[in-house]
């Protein structure tokens, strides 16, 4: 029997499954979601007052229970003052903007161990490889869980990984990760299985040690270790830097002075993470996510004026946008 849990803050749960943070959420028609939370498969979809939702297990399907809620909860991050945060980084403009054309998207707490692993997998792959390569290694090495008919694999711990390594090793290997990301899977593995990396710390650590110590790690640089922040270990201020979001600050900030190219350099990512910063505050990880989906949404042409300054400029009586855009041209190109 599906389980209600009510939600009244600004929620959009397809819009937040399936917008590319985490990878083992699918469709299942008629509003429906399919998605491995830890030990439980768990089917939820929308209502007019929260979500309604059912778990199962190794055993089939079971009795929802208040534990489950919290999990839900957590998982979607009911506990953040979503409106405070809108406040905050709806101070710009342009934020407030995107954030009104796409109202409830949510960050999502993954797993800080499966969100490792996942973005270790993202390097140089697009979003339905990276759920292909999960849903690999999960039907490798996962227990089996079902729900009204459907069977899914729970993902692997670390403890798994690291039990038996060069037999695992090889095992994970064949399941065509590439690159060195079987290598740096395992690596990961045993130092979290000895303590060296204690995920569950870093998350009560500041940002800028966090990010430190991940980027220790085979595999992971400063964009994966903004993502692992950021989606799994609470801290909001992380800013990833991928191509869709390059993209939107170079394309709707110009006034922050970057160049419009198509592939940043390292230092380059670090010095616009920094400025978003300071213009999004403590919350810049809820900034990323809108301009990261506000701009994949518009595709690979570069944005027209109209897009990249509407909701930025205000403006003056008697004026149009083309009187705004001689003037931004003779500023930038004349002066």
């Amino acid at each position: 029997m599906a389980r209600q849990l009510e939600i009244t803050q600004p929620f959009d749960l397809k819009l937040s499954l399936m917008m590319g943070q985490a990878f083992r959420w699918r469709p299942l028609g008629e509003g429906w979601f399919s998605g491995v939370l830890g030990e439980n498969l768990v089917h939820i979809r929308q209502t007019d007052d929260g979500v309604e939702y059912r778990v199962g297990g190794p055993d089939g399907e079971r009795e929802s229970t208040d534990a489950d809620d919290e999990l839900l909860r957590r998982y979607f991050r009911l506990d953040d003052d979503i409106e405070a945060i809108y406040a905050s980084i709806a101070r710009d403009p342009k934020m407030d903007t995107i954030i009104q054309e796409f109202p409830g998207l949510r960050l999502l707490r993954q797993d800080p161990w499966e969100c490792l692993v996942t973005y270790i997998c993202s390097a140089r792959n697009h979003l339905d490889h990276i759920s292909a390569i999960m849903e690999r290694i999960a039907n490798k090495f996962g227990t089996t869980v079902t729900l009204n008919g459907e069977e899914r694999r729970t993902f692997l711990t670390a403890k798994q990984l690291a039990k038996n390594p060069q037999p695992t090793e090889h095992r994970l290997k064949e399941q065509r990760l590439g690159l060195n990301r079987a290598n740096d899977i395992m690596t990961a593995a045993w130092e979290v299985c000895t303590g060296e990396l204690d995920l569950y710390e870093l998350r009560r650590q500041p940002y800028p040690k966090v990010r430190r110590r991940l980027m220790q790690c085979d595999g992971i640089g400063y964009k994966i270790a903004d993502c692992i922040c950021l989606f799994s270990l609470d801290q909001l201020q992380a800013f990833p830097m991928d191509r869709w979001v390059w993209r939107a600050v170079t394309e709707a900030y110009p006034e922050w002075g970057f160049p419009e190219k198509a592939e940043p350099t390292d230092r380059e990512r670090r010095e616009v993470a920094e400025r978003a910063r300071q213009v999004f505050g403590e919350y810049a990880g809820y900034a990323n996510q809108y301009l990261f989906y506000w701009r994949r949404q518009l595709g690979e042409e570069r944005l027209s004026f109209a897009h990249r300054w509407h909701g930025k400029l205000r403006l003056p009586p008697g004026k149009t946008v083309d009187d705004v855009r001689y003037e931004y041209l003779s500023m930038k190109y004349l002066s």
